[in-house]
């Protein structure tokens, strides 16, 4: 008989408060940095270090609040809507780099945070 297993249900406000907090921070960047190349900018680095949290602590174990706040505001902060809005509303040179380096930042974001998951867990 398998030994029991206790599930962590993240706590479903945390997840609200971060995702208001991660659409608010989307939102401030792109007030801050409002032109085409620097929306290109803030897009990667913030989709890029969301999936690197995001990944992290999925890999070691959503075990808290805290934890799940975090990854509230990193599903919100690398909103895939606002990704989408930003590369249709480009010039076709910049939707182009928009539908590529944004999936990549992801994917990179995606690894390290896995590599990192792994080292801790040594």
């Amino acid at each position: 008989m398998p030994g029991r297993h206790r599930r962590f249900q993240a706590p479903p406000w945390a997840l609200v408060i971060g995702g208001a907090l991660g659409a608010l921070i989307r939102y401030a960047l792109a007030q801050a940095w409002p032109q085409p190349k620097q929306l290109l900018i803030s897009t990667i680095v913030t989709v890029g270090l969301a999936f690197l949290v995001t990944t992290y602590l999925m890999a070691v174990g959503v075990t808290s609040a805290l934890h799940a706040l975090a990854v509230g505001v990193c599903a919100s902060a690398a909103s895939l809507s606002a990704y989408a809005v930003a590369t249709v509303s480009q010039p076709p040179r910049l939707s182009i780099a928009f539908l590529t380096l944004t999936p990549a930042a992801a994917i990179g974001g995606l690894l390290c945070g896995l590599v990192a998951a792994r080292l801790v867990a040594r």
